[in-house]
């Protein structure tokens, strides 16, 4: 079982609406940012660990961890050839 963890996520200024995409940190939260626009310093709102769980599109990936919100990705089957298709095709490539 594979775990994906978003790891983008756009923020969006609360002063003048201004959305920038932004690659998040896997080990920390971000506690203030500066709206690339308006030059707004941003903090997380209450009960909020970061600029991105109050104004981003994904929460931090330390909360997608915490709260297991990330997608688990099922494994794939890769379906197998049948013996008979195999020799089949091997007698007629030589």
């Amino acid at each position: 079982m594979k775990l994906h963890l978003n790891t983008e996520s756009t923020i969006t200024c609360n002063s003048c609406g201004h959305s920038e995409t932004e690659n998040m940190p896997l080990d920390a939260c971000v506690y203030l940012y500066e709206c690339t626009s308006c030059k707004n310093l941003m903090t997380p709102q209450s009960g909020d660990c970061c600029i991105f769980c109050s104004r981003g599109t994904h929460p931090c990936p330390t909360s997608q961890r915490d709260s297991r919100s990330y997608r688990v990705i099922p494994k794939q089957e890769q379906p197998a050839l049948e013996p008979s298709n195999y020799e089949t095709n091997r007698s007629l490539a030589g």
